[in-house]
């Protein structure tokens, strides 16, 4: 069976591409149960096709392979994203062959994607704190120093 250009039909022998055999079954996997957005999941698909790969290296081969526009422009927050989820790690750090600089090297996990809780935003947060502060005012009837806080809040926002 054929996955992009990755042969998933090896079974204990490394495939080779240096990608395990357990990556590949974990992105089958992830791929049958739509467990990743498209995005994220292209940018999971450059890693496996390739091996460990700085960002730039990542947005480079995702502009060749997928991007008729734009869409590049992402990549490193979908790397992140995938981090957070648990699928990629950094390997290292290694020098850029584009910019010379110090960077990460990503590769995958054999882990599936743990779910990430939308945390709120902190404009989000501070929307919360003012209204409930408004709506402890308004059950309290407090005094005019309790007013002026709430109005502080809501400057924040």
């Amino acid at each position: 069976m054929q996955i992009g250009k990755i042969n998933v039909s090896y079974s204990k022998s490394n495939h080779p591409s240096g990608v395990r055999q357990t990556s590949i079954d974990c992105y089958n996997q992830i791929k049958a149960e739509g467990l990743l957005s498209k995005r994220r999941l292209q940018v999971y698909e450059i890693l496996l096709e390739n091996g460990a790969l700085t960002g730039t290296e990542v947005a480079i081969l995702f502009k060749k392979k997928f991007v008729s526009s734009n869409h590049s422009e992402g990549i490193r927050n979908r790397l992140t994203e995938l981090l957070d989820r648990g699928v990629i790690y950094e390997k290292g750090i290694v020098n850029c062959k584009t910019t010379n600089r110090k960077v990460s090297l990503w590769d995958l996990t054999n882990n599936l994607p743990k779910d990430v809780s939308n945390k709120p935003s902190r404009k989000q947060q501070r929307t919360n704190e003012a209204l409930e502060a408004l709506r402890d005012l308004y059950k309290n009837k407090e005094s005019r120093d309790k007013w002026l806080e709430v109005a502080e809040l809501i400057k924040k926002i």
